[in-house]
């Protein structure tokens, strides 16, 4: 057995053990600057979500691994430039400003498509990083409601990075705001947890984690 396929079962092990509803959480692989033969085995073990943080890196890997069972969502922060590159995936998980929303409707538009979304949220309130705080959300999907080729599907976040336990009330925050928000959108992702703090989220109400490190294995100093 690969040491990937040790990983992915490990994963899988702690997804039984941590989540209230384990056949409902997906598994989206990471695959930044790891090498293609990794992602290769991943998707043969049958993780078919792969999320990329960056446009120009998920074009080339899109070219090459070209295959219509897997979905690919883009996880990265969104340049105003870059912006129709993002009409490809099969969703963007870091909406976070109006007028990218308005650009992609706009451009969908154009192509007959629409894209399926989630919000970025920054949970923690943090200045440097993007997303949409919490005390916003609802005026900023309220404003989305006027784009109608843009399908919220839910909401996305990454915690401060603090001790594991310090996390938990970040993830527990957004849960409620996620099962409030359900009753009055289509929701059906909320998408929190990474390497480190997977279980954690999972516990929390999580049903999509963001796995680079802990399933592909470290990335090589120098992107392949």
């Amino acid at each position: 057995m690969s040491l990937i396929s040790q990983n992915l079962q490990a994963i899988r092990e702690k997804i039984r053990m941590h989540s209230a509803e384990p056949e409902k959480v997906q598994i989206l692989g990471v695959t930044k600057f790891q090498p293609l033969e990794r992602i290769v085995e991943v998707i043969d073990l049958g993780v078919t979500l792969l999320g990329v943080n960056y446009v120009q890196e998920g074009q080339k890997l899109r070219e090459v691994i070209n295959r219509s069972d897997l979905d690919w969502h883009f996880i990265g922060h969104i340049q105003s430039r870059k912006a129709k590159s993002l009409l490809d995936y099969d969703c963007v998980q870091s909406l976070d400003r109006i007028d990218i929303a308005e650009d992609l409707n706009r451009r969908s538009q154009i192509v007959n498509k629409n894209l399926n979304v989630l919000v970025e949220v920054n949970i923690g309130r943090e200045p440097q990083k993007s997303g949409v705080l919490l005390e916003d959300l609802d005026a900023f999907l309220k404003n989305l409601k006027a784009f109608s080729n843009l399908t919220v599907k839910g909401l996305m976040t990454m915690p401060p990075p603090l001790t594991m336990e310090e996390r938990r009330p970040f993830f527990k925050e957004l849960k409620q705001t996620y099962a409030r928000l359900s009753e009055s959108y289509p929701f059906d992702t909320l998408s929190m947890g990474t390497s480190e703090d997977y279980p954690i989220a999972l516990e929390e109400g999580a049903n999509l984690i963001r796995l680079g490190t802990c399933l592909f294995g470290e990335r090589p100093q120098k992107a392949v």
